[in-house]
């Protein structure tokens, strides 16, 4: 598989990933997270997930220091139930080890909640938010599986098993342009991302490169506070690794949000799309401005019971949430 141009009408004209890190702000904190996804047996094979997320604290000379981290290592049967086969995380919480055995995706939340009490404390923030991507990360998985088959038909894997929703967010919008192609030919198209800009960690340490077929999911949330105003300024990028060895991104999303520092009721939050998918998948990005006059205590539950729809999107809602953390 090679980049090729997209058609505009199935995968829109949202293809401008950020080239560069922000400079960290003095008197800030920064949370930094990166979960690599790789099938070391093919498409076929189970998903090897690997975590890594650190939490600086960045002083009013803007030198970072290290508050808190976390590593996450999984590995998932993907072919069967998205079971939970390894789990272990550094550090280790006690109950952790009885999400063995259950499935990464559903439920997996509610399951982590009972276990990572206070997970958007100092101490927990990198691993909870490492342990919150594992469905979404498996889920967003299956775009490897779909271009190996894409690329090699007997890759021997039966595809990733998710059938399609319509309406469940504004990419999978029923008559849209994705639903109509899949109605078509009977299986999801895949989605070939323009090329991913080489990023940091955010302090000048590159990550190792990914493997053939392997994602990526990297996030960053900047915190400072000025003028009387929580400042919020996060993102996230999925990267995939063609057969040809170039990153490509498949989704980035931006959001700035501004909250009043004494009762932390959000003023204002704006999303930036940098990357999407699909032609329809824009219809999402006004969602976030539904985030003003809501506590940021309170985001997390409120996007849990009130973003669904076509004026939603998973990946969007995930950014959202992690306001929590």
């Amino acid at each position: 598989m090679s980049e090729h141009d997209p058609d505009p009408a199935l995968h829109g004209v949202v293809r401008g990933p950020r080239a560069d890190v922000p400079v960290a702000r003095a008197n800030s904190t920064r949370l930094v997270t990166r979960l690599d996804l790789v099938r070391r047996g093919g498409a076929a094979g189970p998903l090897e997930l690997s975590g890594w997320a650190r939490y600086f604290e960045i002083d009013a000379a803007a030198a970072e220091s290290v508050r808190a981290g976390a590593t996450l290592e999984a590995t998932v049967d993907y072919h069967d139930g998205r079971t939970i086969t390894r789990l272990e995380t550094s550090p280790h919480l006690s109950g952790l080890d009885t999400l063995v055995g259950s499935s990464a995706i559903a439920g997996f939340r509610g399951r982590v909640g009972s276990v990572v009490a206070g997970g958007a404390s100092e101490k927990n923030a990198p691993l909870a938010l490492l342990l919150d991507d594992v469905p979404v990360g498996t889920l967003i998985s299956g775009h490897a599986v779909s271009a190996e088959r894409e690329l090699d038909p007997r890759a021997g894997a039966g595809g990733t098993g998710y059938v399609p929703v319509g309406d469940q967010c504004a990419g999978y919008a029923s008559g849209g342009a994705l639903i109509a192609t899949i109605a078509v030919r009977g299986r999801g198209p895949v989605a070939d991302g323009p090329v991913a800009p080489p990023l940091d960690d955010a302090f000048r340490r590159t990550p190792p490169k990914l493997g053939i077929h392997a994602m990526r999911r990297r996030r960053r949330i900047d915190r400072w506070t000025e003028n009387g105003e929580i400042r919020i300024d996060a993102m996230f990028r999925d990267t995939y690794m063609r057969v040809d060895g170039v990153e490509t991104v498949i989704h980035e999303y931006e959001l700035a949000v501004t909250a009043d520092a004494a009762t932390g009721v959000i003023r204002d939050a704006v999303a930036t799309p940098r990357v999407l998918p699909w032609s329809d998948c824009p219809g999402a990005v006004g969602s976030a401005g539904r985030l003003v006059g809501v506590a940021l205590s309170d985001v997390e539950a409120e996007v849990r019971r009130e973003f669904r729809g076509v004026d939603t999107c998973t990946h969007l809602n995930d950014l959202l949430r992690s306001l929590a953390h």
